[in-house]
């Protein structure tokens, strides 16, 4: 740990406690020092001298001051009044700093405004001078300058942080999945109870992770996770799939970080509140996420993911998605439906003959140049072919009626064809995709 004694100042009062060896700098308000014209009786200065209420260690002095008037001083006989008496300040003070407001504990607030960042606006609402323990009945206003009611500056003493770092992984109970080389380092000391380790400079990792540690006792540690993804990667489906998974996996599971180089669990931990409605949203999207995975591979293409996925794009997704899956295995299916108009089939009636004699035939469906717009990329396919295996048609009398009727009927006229297995419950269909 750092070196936790306070160095920041000399104030005090109900809320904030007291800072020791002020370190504050006037800001706005020009200093206005009690000033006097000094008129003595007979011109002799002895008596108020010996005035003081701590004479003989010290007297009253007179002193000039910058704009040519004069003011009553406290003044220090010896070396010795200076060990007995020593001059001490005290300040009450509001703090304006809107980081700051929220904290009501006065240990915990001196602490923190000693690791600032930056100067912390402050109020003084009262200023005195001390020696030793008696408030000072002639205070120098050039010890201690800031007067009541004015706004000013406490200046942090910034403190150089020690290398600290860990690569850890976080893994997570009843999971194979685990966030791997999470570079983490001391970054921030909020006091001297408080750090923050963070991998936030490691730019290829796709979550960026914080944590927050506090040191309660000796035994005792209180840690907080913060996470968020990578903005620089986060339209990328990789990084988009590993955040989302990462986030389920904290969601549902406990957490662990195990230090690699140690080879030991750092922490452990585990999500206490009720997560089921957002598990249910992350399970949906990252199906979605792994279908344009999958897609990306398949056609050699990337994707920019918008944060919010429109439905028409959804929906080609996985019609997509699913011609491929289909394309890598044979397919159980229990029918098969197909539309023929009347002007495309003058040539093909032999063919609709066949459907309604054979009871267990095969047909091939192909299309080419088959083209799906997905987040504003065209994926194309130059044949896409469906072959099914097994089958006899359902609605014979439709067909035959098309059949027999067919001069009768308009150009536009649209038969319905349904097929269904020759054999048990089910047949088999087959899916190719030419690139």
């Amino acid at each position: 740990m750092l070196d936790s004694e306070n160095k920041i100042g000399d104030i005090e009062n109900s809320i904030i406690g007291k800072i020791e060896q002020t370190n504050i700098k006037n800001q706005e308000n020009n200093i206005i020092n009690k000033q006097i014209n000094l008129i003595v009786d007979g011109g002799d200065f002895t008596k108020v001298a010996l005035s003081h209420d701590l004479f003989p260690d010290y007297i009253v002095a007179t002193k000039k001051m910058h704009n040519g008037k004069y003011t009553l001083v406290s003044k220090p006989t010896s070396e010795e009044a200076t060990k007995k008496y020593p001059h001490t300040f005290k300040s009450s003070i509001e703090v304006l700093d809107e980081r700051y407001k929220n904290i009501k504990d006065p240990k915990l607030l001196l602490d923190m405004l000693q690791y600032a960042d930056t100067p912390i606006e402050i109020k003084v609402l009262k200023s005195e001078q001390y020696l030793g323990s008696i408030v000072d009945p002639y205070p120098d206003p050039d010890l201690f300058s800031v007067q009541e009611n004015t706004k000013t500056y406490i200046i942090p003493q910034k403190k150089m942080l020690p290398e600290i770092e860990f690569n850890v992984d976080i893994k997570f109970e009843n999971s194979k999945f685990k966030l791997r080389n999470i570079d983490l380092k001391l970054t921030k000391q909020v006091s001297n109870k408080k750090i923050i380790l963070d991998n936030y400079a490691q730019n290829d990792s796709h979550i960026l992770i914080q944590l927050e540690l506090e040191f309660i006792s000796e035994k005792e540690l209180k840690c907080k996770l913060n996470y968020k993804i990578n903005v620089e990667k986060m339209k990328s489906s990789i990084t988009l799939h590993t955040y989302n998974l990462f986030v389920l996996n904290l969601f549902k599971n406990g957490y662990l970080i195990y230090d690699k180089k140690n080879e030991k669990t750092m922490l452990s931990g585990k999500v206490k509140d009720d997560k089921s409605e957002e598990i249910k949203r992350l399970e949906s999207y990252l199906q979605l996420i792994k279908m344009i995975i999958q897609i990306e591979k398949c056609f050699n293409v990337e994707f920019d993911i918008p944060k919010e996925i429109p439905q028409d794009d959804i929906d080609t997704i996985v019609k997509l998605y699913k011609k491929i899956i289909e394309s890598k295995k044979r397919v159980r299916s229990i029918d098969y439906s197909f539309s023929v108009l009347k002007k495309d089939t003058n040539t093909d009636l032999d063919y609709l003959r066949q459907l309604i004699q054979t009871d267990n035939i095969g047909i091939i469906a192909t299309h080419n140049d088959v083209i799906y717009n997905i987040l504003g990329k065209d994926i194309k396919i130059n044949e896409f072919s469906e072959k099914y295996e097994g089958i006899k048609c359902y609605n014979k009398d439709e067909v035959k009626k098309f059949i027999d009727n067919y001069d009768l009927l308009k150009e536009d006229y649209e038969l319905r064809i349904k097929m269904i297995p020759a054999k048990g419950k089910t047949f088999y269909k087959y899916t190719k995709i030419t690139k």
